[in-house]
């Protein structure tokens, strides 16, 4: 099984050039320095209004800073934008909006210090001025008033020589940190540099992903690309077409930007327009939000059908990554999308960050879309509601016939509804539940929240509901509400248990609905033997079924062993049994506390002189490891063990027990019946051999299990079917 490549959740910097690489090594030969990065782990370089909007920044606070060619940014979690700035190599600060006043700020990180010592002329407190200097006080970390007044926001603080940074709020100052700092000199390469640094990595990544499209572009009949206008499907439009992959396609919304259609009429796309009529549909269904996009059904998945069933069967190479968004993070190479079988979905760029996704078109010398110099950080939709409101509020100045239209419409239905100014001013319509950060920024300006986190019409709270919360403690209340809301939210995915409680999960669990609908869709709609055919139904069953093995084994940490699908627990121990070869003398080692399923096959192998040892408990029910130890140094094959009880729920030491195994040359199976529905299993700090458990615990539907094997040792219990590749008349 093929290895995934690592998430990157560092950046590397070559200190001899001052610039960023993709590889530890530079193309000067010297070894890089690494900067840890904050999820998600994407970074991207500050374009032309990024650097605008930071060199105005600085500039109003410290005076002429100059800045260097070569600026990153590590987008993080916040209300909205909240980026890293990365400069020469360090932390530099903080770039972030603020949705309520609709002001960028930016706060520097003590790392920015030997840089801007050398050009800062204002925005420096000197505590000596400040500071009763006959006391010595420790600074870092306090709070301390002011005696003359300095505007509001982050300052360079000197004190006694020593230098860091600090925060003024209203008359006082929270200083961070103080340390010896001197003022240093930084060379400034621009990003050509950059690029011939990293031409090797680029070459690497540039290879792994041609040979992804290799490798699939003749999965269906056609092969093309999926489109955005943004850099990644220009990145992966150009990698395709190196790989022979001309044909690619553009799904016209209706409400794009009218630079990215004159950009795409530049490449050479097919442009689909057959996208529903949003503000027709938008006046009936009400905002779409992060959490209820409509609107991608509508303007996307519909055409995107239409489009699909006149060119046939098809594998689309698509632009998303994993550093996207979280929804992203486990992306697999390919993708079957539920909605239309027929498209097979490749990401060959997947790993890439957008850092070096842009790296790569400028090396390859390829036209970007140029709403990024603008300021936009994704290109979609003018009034997508994944787009940040620092990025609508640039929208604002830049295509005002457009916004207007959208910010009337958001006005009108606030009003309609009864909802707060705050639902189109601060960008609330982006949600129909809110998520924590915004639900945060509600209760400081006391907006109230329905228990299920909206803000629709006859939901909102009470003032006699608004002081039972407050006299409970707000967030002990909000904890409430989450919660009550989750369990509805859970119950709703079961209808079987619409009017019981069920609690007998350990024994079989209740499948939801989406699992229901994914048995049905195969029925529905690609129902075949799996690796029997070459017919499209097959291909798709196929794909899907290898699909489930990759994630499976992903999912106990097992991406280098074997993965089997069987019926249940039961089945895979057994396969274990009767394909393991035994020989008269050999023993296994379990315990008392086993499942009937993990000892009775190895009952059985007694008729063949294989001898069992079965280990007790100490008197608080845990294992005797001392008593197993001894017995497995006295020689066995196999260590047969539960990692929880199904009986009377200890949890077994399995790590220390695969280092017993280990060290005596043990083979070691594990049967994670109970387990692996409720707790995490990496199979590979455990050290075992052989991993048993049912999908049938946790949610999958009944006759699912799973062997896992670290080496496919044994011999097949059954012959035919799928496993063979030949069959000849003499066998």
């Amino acid at each position: 099984m093929m290895r995934e490549p690592a998430i990157k959740k560092e950046l590397f910097w070559c200190d001899t050039c001052n610039l960023p690489l993709i590889g530890r090594r530079c193309g000067c030969g010297r070894e890089a320095r690494v900067i840890p990065l904050l999820e998600p782990y994407d970074l991207r370089p500050a374009l032309h209004a990024d650097r605008d909007l930071i060199q105005q920044l600085l500039n109003s606070r410290f005076g002429e800073v100059p800045l260097p060619e070569i600026i990153l940014l590590n987008k993080t979690g916040g209300r909205d934008r909240a980026d890293l700035i990365i400069m020469n190599g360090s932390r530099f600060g903080w770039l972030l909006f603020d949705p309520v006043s609709r002001q960028f700020s930016l706060d520097i990180a003590p790392e920015s210090l030997p840089y801007l010592l050398n050009y800062a002329t204002t925005g420096i407190v000197n505590l000596d001025e400040h500071l009763d200097q006959e006391k010595k006080v420790r600074i870092g970390g306090k709070r301390f008033s002011l005696k003359s007044p300095v505007p509001d926001g982050t300052v360079i603080v000197s004190y006694r020589r020593k230098y860091g940074t600090g925060v003024v709020r209203g008359g006082s100052i929270r200083v961070k940190e103080l340390g010896q700092v001197e003022p240093a000199p930084f060379k400034n390469p621009d990003w050509k540099r950059a690029i011939q640094q990293n031409q090797y990595h680029l070459r690497l990544m540039e290879r792994d992903s041609l040979r992804i499209i290799a490798k699939h572009k003749n999965d269906r009949s056609t092969a093309n690309v999926s489109f955005s206008g943004g850099k990644d499907s220009a990145a992966v439009l150009h990698l395709a077409r190196k790989a022979g992959v001309e044909s690619a396609f553009f799904i016209d919304t209706g409400i794009e930007l009218p630079e990215t259609i004159r950009y795409i009429e530049s490449q050479k796309v097919d442009i689909i327009r057959k996208a529903g009529d949003f503000f027709a549909a938008v006046e009936k269904a009400g905002p779409p939000g992060k959490d209820h996009r409509w609107c991608c059904k509508l303007l996307k998945l519909h055409p995107l059908r239409i489009y699909l069933s006149e060119i046939g069967a098809s594998v689309t190479f698509q632009g998303n990554r994993w550093y996207e968004s979280w929804n992203r993070a486990d992306l697999d190479e390919t993708s079957q999308n539920p909605a239309n079988p027929l498209q097979l979905n490749v990401s060959p760029i997947r790993n890439w960050r957008a850092f070096e996704v842009f790296l790569y078109l400028w090396w390859q010398d390829v036209p970007i879309n140029p709403l990024y110099d603008m300021g936009l950080e994704r290109i979609g939709c003018y009034l997508c509601p994944a787009m940040l409101e620092s990025e609508y509020e640039m929208l604002r100045r830049l295509h005002p016939n457009l916004t207007d239209r959208w910010d009337a419409f958001l006005r009108n239905w606030a009003e309609k509804n009864g909802l707060p100014d705050a639902y189109h001013q601060w960008g609330l319509w982006r949600w129909k539940a809110l998520p924590p950060k915004m639900r945060e920024l509600c209760h400081e300006h006391d907006i109230p929240v329905n228990k299920d986190f909206t803000l629709k019409e006859g939901a909102l709270r009470t003032r006699s509901e608004r002081t039972r919360t407050r006299d409970m403690g707000e967030e002990k209340a909000l904890e409430k509400m989450k919660e009550a809301s989750i369990s509805e939210t859970v119950r709703r995915d079961f209808p079987i248990i619409h009017d019981c409680i069920y609690l007998d999960t350990a024994s079989i669990s209740l499948s939801p609905e989406p699992v229901v609908n994914a048995v049905v869709e195969f029925e529905h709609r690609y129902r075949s033997n799996v690796g029997r055919g070459i017919h499209r139904f097959t291909q798709i069953a196929s794909q899907r079924y290898w699909h489930a093995h990759e994630k499976v084994a992903r999912f106990i940490c097992g991406e280098e062993g074997t993965t089997v699908f069987t019926k249940n627990t039961t089945e895979s121990i057994n396969m274990v049994a009767r394909g393991l070869a035994w020989k008269p003398g050999d023993r296994i080692i379990t315990t008392i506390l086993e499942h009937h399923s993990n000892l009775l096959p190895w009952r059985a192998l007694e008729a063949e002189g294989v001898g069992i040892t079965v280990i007790g408990i100490q008197p608080d029910y845990t294992l005797d490891l001392e008593a197993l130890e001894e017995e497995v140094r006295r020689g066995a094959k196999l260590v047969a063990i539960t990692h929880a009880s199904n009986a009377i729920g200890v949890i077994m030491p399995v790590k220390e027990i695969g280092e017993i195994c280990r060290r005596y040359n043990t083979l070691l199976l594990i049967d994670a019946a109970q387990s692996v529905p409720h707790m995490a299993v990496n199979v590979r700090d455990i050290g075992c051999d052989f991993c048993c458990f049912s999908g049938h615990k946790m949610l999958a539907p009944t006759g699912t299990g799973v062997l896992w094997m670290r080496e496919p040792i044994i011999q097949p219990m059954m012959l035919g079917g799928g496993m063979i590749e030949e069959v000849h008349q003499d066998g």
